[in-house]
């Protein structure tokens, strides 16, 4: 008979790229889900609600709003984690992309023209699964 594996998840997600460094993690001691944003001297720290998780196609798309100057601009991070299937060692390296999204504002509604600009950084890291 066949030893089978158990199809593990990964739920924390370590990357770093050109002055950024991100980590993730889908639940914590207290369930809720963890993102921590570093650039450079400033870090910030989201929980629960305050990031964005969306599956779609090609991955899942994880977002945090890292500045908003009303009447003027919303600055998102992102980032597009793939589907990881971990092996036995319960770690496993991979490379995506973070994406720092400007979208301007104004107290009358979208403004003409381009809504969003986007930079992106290109990410390495691992992601694995921890025992919170």
């Amino acid at each position: 008979m066949a030893k089978t594996t158990p199809s593990l998840t990964p739920n924390s997600f370590q990357l770093r790229g050109d002055d950024v460094q991100v980590n993730y993690s889908t639940t914590s001691i207290d369930g809720k889900p963890r993102f921590t944003f570093k650039k450079g001297k400033k870090t910030l720290d989201f929980a629960g609600n305050q990031i964005s998780s969306s599956t779609v196609n090609i991955g899942t798309l994880v977002s945090v709003v890292i500045a908003a100057v009303p009447d003027k601009s919303t600055t998102t991070f992102s980032i597009l984690l793939p589907a990881i299937r971990l092996p036995e060692s319960k770690r496993q390296a991979f490379r995506t992309f973070g994406l720092t999204t400007v979208a301007k504002t104004t107290i009358e509604g979208p403004p003409v023209g381009v809504q969003q600009t986007y930079t992106s950084v290109a990410l390495r890291g691992s992601a694995r699964l921890v025992a919170f």
